[in-house]
């Protein structure tokens, strides 16, 4: 059995193999498999994690694994740049500069990233659950949101692998009507936002009532494609994307911060772009 030091020693080991590779990157033919032998590394190290049983510090580890693959990432942004198929064109010329974070790249189109395989739940059969410190333990069909009342809401949304598509016409419903629904606890302040698969997020409960918050299931005037998160999915514009949770199936009210999946991988517990809250 491999001890906390040991697994230390070997994700330290693995994160310079990694730096090395990267630096090399540029003299090799194909530069791109050598950047993906870097990545192969990274997620080894990631796995090593777990061994680690002081919980600061693995996170700081998992920081400084999260903060490479993240470099890693960014090196794909020149890629999405362009238009995506299907999707309507976002604005890149005349943009007001206080409307980008910073060291954020605007796209056209609407790059896919996520986490494991898409689900294939039809829509009709998706259900959310709202739980925790609620006064109504609340489970709710697409027509039961929509019933709580339909919105649209035009935002820009901020990839933590630094891009952005501005204006975006996101239509669902707002987060804090559906909490409302359910009642809240006077003791609850945060939120595990789950998704399919087996994914999770923490936001704390005063963005999630902002009028820009929303669970939607529309992009742009269209139904949301299950790439984007159909048939439901959370949309908090004032935080990096990965807190936007795809496939959202449960909201689960806490009374304290519980990390979710890239926050316990050593990403930042809040991801507010403007002050580029990337990492831990």
């Amino acid at each position: 059995m491999v001890d906390q030091r040991e697994s230390e020693d070997r994700v330290t080991e693995l994160l310079h193999r990694a730096d090395e590779i990267v630096k090399a990157a540029p003299a090799r033919r194909d530069e791109s498999a050598v950047i993906g032998q870097a990545g192969e590394l990274l997620e080894r190290a990631r796995d090593l994690l777990a061994g680690i049983g002081d919980p600061e510090r693995r996170r700081a580890l998992a920081a400084q694994v999260s903060r490479r693959i993240g470099d890693l990432d960014r090196a794909l942004v020149a890629s999405f740049q362009g238009p995506s198929p299907g999707v309507r064109r976002a604005p890149t010329k005349d943009v007001d500069p206080a409307r980008i974070p910073p060291n954020q790249h605007l796209t056209a189109g609407f790059p896919v990233l996520h986490v494991g395989r898409l689900p294939d739940t039809p829509a009709a059969e998706w259900r959310l659950t709202v739980t925790g410190l609620v006064e109504r333990r609340t489970v709710l069909s697409l027509d039961d949101l929509r019933d709580l009342g339909e919105v649209t809401d035009r935002s820009d949304f901020h990839c933590v692998t630094s891009w952005s598509r501005l204006d975006n016409d996101w239509t669902g419903v707002r987060v804090r009507d559906v909490l409302d629904a359910a009642g809240l606890e006077p003791s609850a302040s945060h939120v595990i936002a789950s998704g399919r698969p087996a994914y999770s997020a923490n936001l704390d409960l005063e963005v999630l009532r902002r009028d820009d918050s929303l669970l939607a299931w529309a992009h742009d005037g269209a139904p949301l494609t299950r790439e984007h998160g159909g048939p439901l999915r959370l949309v908090v514009p004032v935080r990096y994307g990965w807190k936007s949770v795809k496939w959202v199936t449960e909201l689960r009210l806490l009374d304290r911060d519980v990390h979710g999946y890239w926050e316990e991988r050593g990403y930042h517990d809040v991801a507010d772009p403007f002050l580029e809250q990337r990492f831990a």
